[in-house]
């Protein structure tokens, strides 16, 4: 059930997700800083892989629509986007960049992964993802953030020394 709150906060959380833009400036001034500059290589890096995979392959391959498509509402919060729905990109990027965060800082990722989960959410309710698109851009995410964030970290401790 929608309310005026949810309705605001959950289109705004959403627009978070937008082209993985919080998450890609995130990873930009984490680069900034010597000290962060690891993680922040492995935020863009896994975002880079999980768009590849996700937007340039699984949403061609699968082709399915969304639900704002087929059965259409009068109230949408958002405009209807024009790309498939398998799987949630906004969920994927997401769930990739706090596992990048969470592998390095533990404490900020667990803060990552509530805001990873809330614009997860805010795909359902603003009603263009199905859940199994969210649950497998959330897995998708997951899989890519936790096999390539070790590997790339490692490798790059050293070549950074």
């Amino acid at each position: 059930m929608r309310n005026d709150f949810f309705d605001i906060f959950f289109k705004l959380v959403t627009h978070l997700g937008d082209a993985g833009a919080f998450w890609i400036i995130l990873g930009v001034v984490l680069l900034c800083f010597a000290k962060t500059r690891r993680c922040g290589i492995c935020v863009l890096v896994c975002l880079a892989v999980t768009a590849f995979l996700g937007e340039g392959i699984l949403k061609h391959l699968f082709t399915r629509e969304r639900p704002c498509v087929q059965q259409p509402i009068a109230d949408m919060l958002l405009a209807i986007p024009s790309t498939y729905s398998f799987p949630s990109g906004h969920s994927a990027s997401s769930f990739t960049a706090a596992t990048a965060v969470f592998f390095h800082y533990p404490k900020a990722g667990i803060a990552a992964y509530i805001l990873a989960a809330l614009i997860a959410f805010s795909r359902l309710y603003c009603y263009v993802h199905f859940p199994t698109d969210v649950l497998t851009g959330i897995a998708l995410g997951l899989c890519i953030g936790v096999v390539l964030t070790p590997r790339l970290s490692r490798w790059l401790t050293e070549r950074l020394k």
